[in-house]
């Protein structure tokens, strides 16, 4: 009888902790600073889960060593749902491929929560380069090997690797050159002193729409319903062609069941109300909000796509 009661009180203790949570403030570690996309999308979550929750939803913003800084502070914090990682591909897909000594473990240390939004990719041309679109930059570059430049955020970013990718496929030769931001590259790509560019969609919406700029594909398998008027790579002549910036939402990988499905539910509920979408939309980004299963199935999908492109392209940041 005893232990029928002991191993009742020892099961049923997840469950009443899971009921009882938030009973403290949570924090959000965005492993970048203040203002970027990542941080935008965490505050968009976080203040509604601190109002449906009445509890502070603390981002705390960790930026350093390409977000390995901020992902490890989450890897290492307390299992107790109290501390989450909006994480990028970075953090969980291209990290570990790219340095030889990352401090945690992608795989292990995390447990996935949901896919919160994916924003494309695009490839982003000087108006005075003589191609409209993906096909006709092929054509281009297999005329010209080894001469057009595309400028990227920098070595190993998500823009850098869909660049490689993108050769990969066309058979083409590029030459990357990398910058420290997109901010930076921009006015070389619009001066023409670099003929190609791969950036965040926002990044260059409004050099786009004012003609500064001329966009040949976005990244992803499907149209951005920022921009659906822009075609996509997969349907320029290169199937199955899908790359992005996204956002997801992770705890630290002993979290309990129990707590990833009451956070995953709240964030669900938090996805769906319009002023978060408007939010999130605003910064080019189409709401996802899959299961923990399914998220954790797509960082092993990107984690594999990104080192087979690292491997081939001989991509190292050591």
């Amino acid at each position: 009888m005893l232990r029928a009661i002991l191993y009742a009180v020892l099961f049923s203790a997840p469950a009443a902790f899971a009921q009882s949570y938030p009973g403290k403030p949570v924090r959000i570690i965005v492993p970048y600073s203040a203002g970027g996309g990542t941080d935008i999308v965490a505050r968009a979550v976080g203040q509604k889960l601190s109002e449906i929750w009445g509890q502070s939803v603390i981002v705390d913003n960790r930026a350093g060593a390409s977000g390995m800084i901020g992902a490890e502070a989450a890897a290492r914090a307390s299992a107790d749902g109290y501390t989450l990682l909006m994480a990028t591909p970075a953090e969980v897909a291209t990290n570990h491929h790219l340095y030889s000594k990352v401090s945690y473990n992608p795989e292990r240390d995390f447990a996935p929560i949901t896919l919160v939004a994916v924003t494309p990719l695009v490839v982003a041309a000087n108006p005075d380069v003589p191609a409209k679109n993906i096909q006709e930059l092929v054509a281009l570059a297999r005329a010209r090997p080894g001469t057009l430049g595309f400028a990227t955020p920098g070595t190993g970013s998500t823009q850098h690797l869909s660049g490689e990718m993108l050769m990969s496929a066309a058979g083409i030769r590029l030459v990357h050159i990398p910058y420290k931001g997109a901010g930076q590259s921009i006015p070389d790509v619009v001066g023409g002193q670099v003929p190609l560019g791969i950036y965040g969609l926002l990044t260059i919406s409004q050099q786009a729409k004012a003609g500064r700029l001329r966009v040949l594909a976005v990244t992803t398998l499907k149209r951005s319903s920022a921009a659906p008027d822009w075609p996509t790579l997969a349907e320029s002549g290169f199937p199955g062609f899908d790359t992005s910036l996204w956002f997801g939402l992770l705890a630290p990988a002993a979290t309990s069941k129990e707590i990833i499905v009451k956070i995953h539910t709240d964030v669900l509920r938090v996805l769906k109300l319009p002023d978060v979408q408007e939010r999130i939309a605003s910064q080019g980004a189409d709401i996802v909000g899959n299961s923990p299963a399914e998220f954790a199935t797509f960082i092993a999908a990107e984690s594999a796509k990104y080192a087979r492109i690292i491997k081939q392209a001989g991509v190292k940041l050591d």
